[in-house]
């Protein structure tokens, strides 16, 4: 029988990146679906595309993954984070082969639209600066056209692989997308008509002259669009296998109301699949870290000294993908390898002194405080074990969350 904290607490973590001291205690008497629906409705903070291209990012490497991570850490609107998170993996593009102006441009399209309008989103995507560069739009012409960014735009962003498109289609689509420029000094996009092709093209079964607008509604028409987006939504926020008749409910709801997300996020979050998908899906190193600051009462990341290259070890740091396919959202971050990068940067956290004027000293408070709910007997005992040995005067309480944040429990939610 899942108690309702067991719910609370899976949704905080699905739906952001984890549970705030206090916070289970505090949602003790709220309906599960009050809670979702509170989710879905916050906005997150976003700036003006005129804001965005008005900021001077600075020559420090990482100053813009820190500035998310801190965000992430501290936001009021944890679900539009997730969805930022979410949009950032899905329409890829790598901070170290392109501006960091451009990438902040495009972080901050993603956060205008990562709770609003897939339309609109994967229309803008086809003008951003940063997906120009990282995937050779800017620069490719109607006579001679990169097929780098229509291939990844059927392929991985819109359709799904071999998903009724054809090679023909991504030559085609490639002369649509060309006569886009981005300059490398200002970082402005811009079109050249000179460049484009303005002759008809066959893409899709249509023979006509296009435009970006043509193009995008074309794309959105394929009958494994809407269920694609569906699915890849889906497998982040619930990660449950999808049957075929659940996948075309999921994309007939995002198509019947007009590519809107947050009616899909109801259908999706609201449903028995997402109460049954806990332990299923390992957090990310991105994902861990900030749950695990959050256990411990931070709300920013200065309060732990965190730097870029800790996450860097455990094979992950905003703005840096390893490839267009993203990062892999499997077990493999779960590893032994993963736990000892863990470890190492835990130790060098100060436990804040409130924590233990709070904290139960017994494994079942230190699991509860950090979410987890309903361990493994192999956890539970592991923890009670080594806190027998070590007691509360000879830093047990230390080693109890520890243990805790590196178990398999917290680390596959």
């Amino acid at each position: 029988m899942v108690t309702h904290d067991e719910r609370v607490a899976h949704i905080l973590r699905r739906t952001g990146f984890g549970v705030r001291p206090g916070e289970l205690d505090a949602r003790r008497a709220i309906d599960i679906h009050d809670l979702i629906d509170e989710r879905i409705d916050t906005d997150g903070w976003s700036v003006s595309a005129e804001e965005a291209a008005g900021r001077e990012i600075d020559d420090q490497w990482d100053l813009l993954p820190k500035e998310w991570m801190n965000t992430m850490l501290g936001s009021e609107s944890p679900l539009h984070e997730r969805m930022v998170w979410f949009w950032h993996d899905h329409f890829t593009s790598n901070i170290g082969e392109t501006q960091r102006t451009l990438m902040w441009q495009q972080h901050q399209l993603i956060r205008r639209h990562a709770l609003g309008n897939v339309r609109d989103l994967a229309r803008a995507m086809l003008e951003d600066g940063a997906m120009l560069h990282f995937l050779d739009g800017s620069g490719s012409t109607g006579e001679s056209p990169n097929e780098n960014l229509s291939r990844e735009y059927l392929e991985l962003f819109m359709l799904g692989r071999n998903a009724g498109y054809t090679e023909d289609d991504v030559r085609a689509g490639a002369r649509i997308l060309a006569g886009w420029l981005v300059d490398w000094e200002t970082g402005e996009v811009g079109f050249d008509p000179g460049a484009a092709y303005r002759r008809p093209v066959t893409f899709l079964g249509q023979r006509k002259r296009w435009d970006l607008d043509d193009y995008v509604d074309a794309v959105l028409a394929m009958p494994t669009c809407a269920e694609h987006i569906a699915a890849c939504i889906h497998a982040h926020l619930v990660s449950t296998e999808l049957t075929a008749e659940r996948r075309a409910q999921l994309g007939a709801v995002l198509r019947d109301n007009d590519w809107e997300l947050r009616p899909l996020l109801r259908e999706m979050l609201h449903h028995d699949d997402m109460t049954e998908a806990r332990g299923v899906r390992t957090r990310q190193p991105v994902e861990w870290t900030m749950a695990a600051a959050m256990t411990f009462g931070f709300g920013d990341i200065a309060d732990f000294d965190l730097e870029l290259w800790q996450v860097q070890n455990m094979g992950q740091a905003p703005f840096d993908p390893p490839n267009v396919a993203g990062w892999p959202d499997d077990n493999r971050w779960s590893s032994a390898t993963q736990v000892m990068a863990k470890a190492n940067m835990i130790l060098n956290w100060d436990i804040p002194d409130w924590l233990f004027d709070q904290l139960d000293p017994s494994p079942a408070a230190v699991m509860r405080h950090c979410g987890v709910l309903n361990p493994t007997a192999e956890t539970t005992a592991a923890l009670e074990t080594a806190f027998a040995r070590t007691g509360e005067y000879d830093r047990g309480v230390d080693l109890l969350l520890l243990l805790t944040l590196l178990s398999p429990d917290f680390s596959i939610c």
